[in-house]
């Protein structure tokens, strides 16, 4: 099995529903739109009804406001726990994995030439797969080919740590070596799955319908309490807003603000570059 038919067997990988600058110009449009039109509705529903007569407790949408702003803080306080703490272990998986691979290099240095510097440049070569760009995971073609890349890099590696072990290498430098590779594949691994973690497309579909509609009935509850359309809805909306992009933020690895920061796979990649280079001159 080639790296791209290993690859098709990651399925874990959920397309972005939307690019997220778009996805943060529709929550910034559509919500103070939808407190517009529940105002609108609810003001139409005021003058038809002659709920200005009525006493405030006997006017409908009460009980559906408070369970519907109730329910809408549950899911959103789940969403943001279940992102923030999915991002720190995609960051932790990175670390970890820039850990393992800068330890797999340096014990490869206890072998001799030219197994050495060609395991090590093999590793090298599976590091600078490791770093993903924005585009790798816009598709699930691309997330595809990233993955066949690294696998077809990483597929190198153990024979090729196989051939540096020749018959004079002793026991205790096999053991080292061997056990710092597989901890290094093992790490993928772990990267992978924690990628592979994220709220899932039906659920940002929800929280985000809830959250339209809140807003709505809010909008709407205001007007048939015979109250003028204020700043204070918009504000909530605003606020709502800001959360929920948060939110979405959170779950991107390699988009909007809070991006999963690569730099200690970059300093690892280049010490070992310096490495080889040195030892090349």
């Amino acid at each position: 099995m080639d790296g791209a038919d290993a690859a098709d067997l990651f399925s874990g990988f959920t397309e972005p529903l939307v690019p997220f600058p778009y996805l943060v110009a529709l929550i910034l449009l559509a919500l103070p739109l939808a407190t517009f039109l529940g105002f609108h509705l609810g003001n139409r529903e005021y003058h038809r009804r002659g709920y200005g007569k009525m006493p405030s407790e006997q006017i409908p949408g009460g009980t559906s406001l408070g369970a519907m702003l109730a329910l809408l803080g549950l899911l959103l306080g789940f969403a943001f726990s279940s992102a923030l703490g999915w991002r720190e272990a995609r960051q932790s998986a990175l670390v970890e994995e820039a850990a393992a691979i800068s330890t797999a290099f340096l014990i490869a240095n206890l072998l001799d030439d030219p197994g050495r510097t060609d395991l090590q440049v093999r590793i090298l070569t599976y590091a600078e797969t490791r770093l993903a760009a924005s585009g790798d995971i816009r598709t699930r073609q691309a997330w595809t080919a990233f993955l066949a890349r690294t696998l077809e890099a990483q597929a190198d590696i153990w024979p090729a740590t196989m051939r540096a072990m020749d018959a004079a290498t002793s026991d205790p430098i096999r053991t080292a070596v061997a056990r710092s590779v597989t901890e290094m594949l093992d790490a993928h691994t772990r990267r992978i799955a924690a990628a592979a973690e994220q709220i899932p497309p039906p659920a940002k579909l929800m929280i985000f319908f809830v959250s339209v509609v809140a807003i709505l009935i809010l909008g709407n509850r205001s007007a048939l309490q015979g109250r003028p359309l204020t700043w204070r809805p918009f504000v909530f909306a605003g606020v709502l807003s800001i959360v929920m992009i948060i939110i979405f933020d959170l779950d991107r690895t390699l988009e909007g603000t809070m991006q999963v920061n690569p730099d200690t796979l970059r300093v690892t990649i280049h010490e070992m570059e310096t490495s080889l280079s040195i030892r090349s001159e």
